[in-house]
This record gives C-alpha cells, sequence and structure tokens, in this order.
C-alpha cells in the first residue's frame, strides 16, 4: 500500500476565514454602492451600509482625502483588504499534512 501526504483544513478554519470573507465582500458591496452614488435612503443601502461601518468602525476617518469617495474607497478599501489578509493568515495557519 502506498502512502502519500494529503493536506486538509479542519472545519473551524475553513468557517473563520469564510466569516473573514464575508465581512470583506459586505465591506466591498457597501463600497461599490458607494462609488455607484446608491440611494442613501433606501433601506438595503442603508442595512448593507450599518453592517459594513460596524465591521470598519478601526479605519473610519483613518485617511482624509478632499473627494468623499476617494476618502471612503481608501478606508474602506483598506478595511476590506485587511479582511481577507486576516483570512489567507488564518487559512495558512490552519493547514495541516496527514501522511
Amino acid at each position: 500500500m502506498v502512502l502519500h501526504r494529503t493536506r486538509y483544513y479542519p472545519l473551524a478554519v475553513q468557517i473563520l476565514a469564510g466569516i473573514c470573507m464575508v465581512i470583506a465582500a459586505i465591506i466591498a458591496l457597501f463600497l461599490v454602492l458607494i462609488l455607484l452614488n446608491a440611494n442613501q435612503s433606501n433601506p438595503l443601502v442603508t442595512f448593507v451600509g450599518n453592517i459594513a461601518d460596524w465591521f470598519a468602525w478601526l479605519f473610519h476617518d483613518m485617511f482624509s482625502a478632499d473627494n468623499a469617495r476617494i476618502q471612503a474607497l481608501i478606508n474602506y478599501g483598506l478595511a476590506a483588504l485587511v479582511y481577507l489578509g486576516l483570512a489567507g493568515l488564518i487559512h495558512a495557519l490552519g493547514r495541516r499534512t496527514v501522511d
């Protein structure tokens, strides 16, 4: 019988990385809504905005710019990248090799 090495990711690692990726997707969705000038009084836009604001609270007004859209692009984009990087880190640290 031939033994070969395989890699697998425990369920907890997959769940945590998935949560971080969903958070990054929500922030990116709100960023797209901002850049497309979505109606801020629309309930869906408000809902997505409240969730994105809650997850990106560390990045509010981190960088300032003259244009509000550019400022949102920088701050929310940075938040989304941090969550994607965190998902990648969790995924890389959770990898196991089995004989």
